[in-house]
């Protein structure tokens, strides 16, 4: 007998918030600041992407990591790094 209380009440509750953005959903054309949810609102394309510039982007990021990796190479075949292993207890 409890499962089903509990079974209608979350099924009452989900019947209300349904409710709810139905209604807002209807009376979002009548209010201009909630014309955002409109779901069928045509898109609007903020410009071609430029793929040549995004690849130099790209090419100049990894030669930066390129050059931060041999530099860490570096140091740790120096030897200016030293690791120190303790027993734990």
């Amino acid at each position: 007998m409890k499962t089903f209380r509990y079974m209608n009440a979350v099924l009452t509750v989900i019947a209300v918030l349904l409710t709810l953005n139905l209604w807002t959903m209807w009376t979002a054309d009548a209010v201009p600041a909630r014309s955002n949810l409109d779901f069928a609102a045509p898109a609007q394309a903020q410009g071609l992407p430029n793929a040549a510039a995004q690849r130099q982007e790209m090419i100049s990021a990894l030669k930066q990591q390129t050059q931060a990796i041999t530099e860490m190479s570096k140091t740790l075949k120096s030897g200016q790094v030293r690791v120190r292993i303790e027993g734990g207890k």
